[in-house]
């Protein structure tokens, strides 16, 4: 095999804010590395900005085998009983198959590989892990094979939000509802979801209003409840300075705000026990799912009232309602069918708008 070289390997990555090169190696993150150290350190770690969730390369090819040599660091277990997130590669193919890698052990160097693609010329993306940091070494093609980046015209699409939106312990990349919608709808993905790191930081509205985008979607709310971020002063505030950052750049650029999914004992209860996960206590705030939602709505009837007619509300119950609490295990994520379900409804939704 011919080993490609990483100022090769550089173009063919998609969907990250950035790439640190370090000690011979490529790693893509998911915030302008310039301004990871103005970040708080909760969105500077594999749980958040660090692991490559929607990121992927893509490329042309008449290869017939692919090998990536990788080096992993997973997200920290939180807890002694919390399952580290599934670590996949997943290659799709131009008929739409999915050929899934899997890498032996949890951290540290891995060689990720695929075979008998075939030897003709098509386009190939391999979607990263979505909840491990990924350092890429090196990226090796069958001898006399050709490799060249692959330009993407698709509508681009900016998403951010939670771990709901990020989907750490889904069984692979492609699994992630962004990744459903993306591959249904036949958008181009930028994925910002955060797993606990969803607060309105002023700093990852100015990185998305600096990306050409085609659609935004803000999905708002339940890492505020969970740690009790913010009040009724601050909430609706923060979330019309988010949207004036966007529009700075983006006058016209649709934009869906997304309420919360169901969450039982969240819907009418300010009160959060997530806390207790972590040897702390319980915390209380001022605002139940329900209050956040008619917050978010009337956010955008007053933006709409004033002239933004491209800014939409979506309650999130229309993506996850309480008919599917069956699919929420832990009361707060969905299981990874739940996340199929979510993905296959926002699909739906946004091919008859």
């Amino acid at each position: 095999m011919q080993s490609i070289v990483l100022d090769q390997i550089a173009p063919l990555i998609c969907g990250a804010l950035g790439l640190i090169e370090a000690e011979g190696s490529l790693h893509p993150v998911r915030l302008p590395p310039g301004d990871l150290p103005l970040h708080h350190v909760a969105m500077r770690s594999p749980m958040t900005a660090f692991s490559p969730a929607g990121v992927r390369l893509r490329f042309q090819s008449d290869t017939d085998c692919i090998s990536l040599d990788v080096e992993h660091e997973p997200m920290e277990r939180l807890t002694p009983d919390m399952p580290l997130p599934p670590c996949a590669y997943d290659l799709v193919m131009p008929d739409g198959r999915i050929l899934r890698s899997t890498p032996d052990g949890e951290r540290g160097p891995a060689q990720i590989s695929f075979q008998s693609l075939g030897s003709d010329e098509k386009l190939l993306e391999i979607w990263l892990p979505q909840g491990t940091a990924v350092r890429l070494r090196g990226l090796a093609i069958a001898d006399g094979a050709r490799i060249a980046p692959a330009s993407d015209d698709r509508p681009h699409w900016v998403t951010y939000g939670s771990s709901i939106t990020h989907c750490a312990w889904v069984d692979g990349p492609t699994d992630t509802w962004p990744s459903i919608v993306a591959r249904r709808l036949g958008w181009r993905l930028t994925c910002l979801g955060f797993n606990g790191a969803c607060h309105f930081d002023p700093l990852v509205a100015h990185a998305m209003a600096s990306l050409p985008a085609d659609r935004f979607t803000l999905k708002l709310g339940i890492n505020v409840h969970n740690a009790q971020t913010l009040r009724e002063r601050t909430f609706a505030p923060l979330v019309h300075g988010f949207i004036a950052t966007l529009r700075e750049r983006h006058p016209a650029t649709p934009i869906t705000i997304i309420s919360p999914i169901f969450s039982l004992g969240r819907e009418d209860s300010a009160v959060t026990d997530i806390p207790i996960t972590f040897g702390g206590v319980p915390l209380a705030g001022d605002l139940t799912l329900n209050d956040m939602r008619q917050r978010l709505a009337e956010v955008v009837d007053l933006r709409r009232a004033r002239g933004d007619k491209t800014i939409e509300y979506l309650d999130g119950r229309a993506l996850f309602g309480e008919a599917d609490a069956d699919l929420l295990p832990d009361g707060l994520h969905p299981s990874p069918a739940g996340y199929g379900l979510m993905g296959e409804r926002f699909a739906r939704i946004f091919n008859q708008g």
